[in-house]
């Protein structure tokens, strides 16, 4: 490209997969729906909740220390699940034990179904592939950041395998999540 005036729109010559063409996009995320209470843990609440990203309806499983006020903002962490078969995934199975761990010290965790994944709406990608989960996945920290009780500036993210992958480019994307986790990312 030989300079701006010939460039025709650089957010045109942009790939949807590049970091740029990404942080270009919004998240803005929704306000958090309570779909279902579910049995409480020993110091906090826990819930399938949704969300919208990109229109769709995003389901999660949502923990909520009993601590969390207007007055005490708690931070948080979106919970990003590893690759499993999209048609046998369900909401309240695998990292059950992280997410009590992690609510039980004081945090809350947002564990979002990915596309395509339990009751989410639309259709399961290939992660390495598509910028579709890390859009999921940076509207549900938006959301979270709506959430009275939650500390907006304090929500970090943690990510298995799949999730990881994902963890990482949500970190490229944009320059506002405070920690990260990536266990065994691809």
């Amino acid at each position: 490209i030989e300079n701006q005036e010939n460039q025709g729109g650089l957010e045109e010559n942009l790939h949807p997969l590049s970091i740029e063409y990404m942080r270009k996009q919004s998240y803005p995320g929704s306000d958090i729906t309570i779909e279902q209470t579910l049995a409480p843990g020993s110091n906090y609440q826990k819930s399938i909740a949704s969300y919208k990203s990109e229109g769709l309806k995003i389901y999660g499983l949502l923990t909520i220390p009993n601590t969390a006020s207007t007055e005490n903002k708690v931070p948080a962490i979106v919970f990003l699940h590893g690759y499993l078969a999209p048609e046998t995934y369900q909401t309240v199975e695998r990292y059950v034990a992280y997410q009590d761990g992690f609510a039980r010290s004081g945090y809350g965790t947002f564990k979002p179904d990915l596309r395509g994944h339990g009751q989410s709406e639309g259709e399961a990608v290939a992660s390495n592939f598509s910028t579709d989960y890390v859009t999921d996945a940076l509207n549900a920290k938006s959301s979270l950041q709506k959430m009275i009780g939650v500390n907006p500036d304090k929500i970090g993210m943690w990510g298995h395998s799949m999730g990881g992958g994902i963890a990482l480019r949500s970190l490229v994307t944009t320059n506002d999540i405070q920690a990260a986790v990536i266990w065994a990312g691809v």
